[in-house]
């Protein structure tokens, strides 16, 4: 199971696959917000179908981010 805490000497460790997906979800949507902000800042022509993927994306990868970071600290 992916909730499992690991105990070292009374202290409670995170899962290690949960943090490490945290923050790999975290990169990866922070990229994709920047790709978007720098796309629609400096872009020639408006694509919606590109804000539109790079909207879903990122806001996918970063909500799996921070209710993974949750999850970790046991919120």
């Amino acid at each position: 199971m992916l909730l499992i805490l690991l105990q070292v000497g009374g202290f409670q460790v995170p899962s290690l696959p949960i943090w490490i997906l945290a923050w790999i979800f975290l990169i990866f949507g922070l990229v994709a917000l920047t790709t978007l902000v720098v796309y629609t800042r400096y872009g020639r022509e408006i694509s919606i179908k590109l804000s539109i993927i790079s909207i879903s994306i990122s806001a996918v990868l970063l909500g799996f981010s921070f209710h993974f970071f949750l999850i970790t600290f046991g919120i």
